[in-house]
């Protein structure tokens, strides 16, 4: 699963979305990867209300290491 976010990082533009669709587990276990990779995320509820799925909105956010604004 991280391998598969580290290369949606290198092809997204900065300001880019990703949109994923899953179980809860999976949400938030992807959700934390994503946060830590300085993805901007929120979960939804799926537009039936299933309770075994939700979706997890990404934003890919431009950052700057602290080195390069010196």
């Amino acid at each position: 699963m991280k391998y598969v976010l580290l290369e949606m990082d290198r092809i997204l533009r900065p300001s880019g979305y990703t949109i994923i669709r899953d179980s809860g587990y999976f949400i938030d276990a992807i959700s934390t990867v994503a946060r830590g990779m300085k993805w901007g995320c929120r979960k939804e509820e799926t537009e039936y209300g299933v309770e075994k799925e939700k979706l997890l909105i990404c934003q890919k956010k431009l950052w700057y290491s602290k080195i390069s604004q010196d």
